[in-house]
């Protein structure tokens, strides 16, 4: 599993490369990627599949909903959360 300190510099980098599509966005933390138009159901996936891949998680098909995807803050609090109990397993 790949230990980082700080997931959010590394999950930010990849939703502007790769969702926004290099676009110069200035969003915060607490923005909604829904009504920036970066999260989509497709972009939902590729967001999942590289979360999975760089921090060695699994994320069930019910654990994709606005309340884990919607800000980034929401996004680094389920990494952390993910980690937390692939630790204490």
């Amino acid at each position: 599993m790949m230990r980082v300190a700080n997931p959010k510099p590394t999950v930010r980098e990849f939703i502007v490369e790769n969702l926004l599509l290099g676009a110069d966005t200035q969003f915060g933390d607490d923005d909604s990627l829904l009504e920036l138009g970066a999260l989509d159901s497709t972009a939902a996936m590729e967001l999942v599949g590289f979360l999975e891949e760089t921090f060695s998680l699994k994320v069930d098909n019910s654990e994709i909903n606005p309340d884990n995807f919607e800000t980034l803050n929401r996004i680094v609090a389920f990494i952390e959360s993910k980690t937390a109990l692939a630790s204490a397993a």
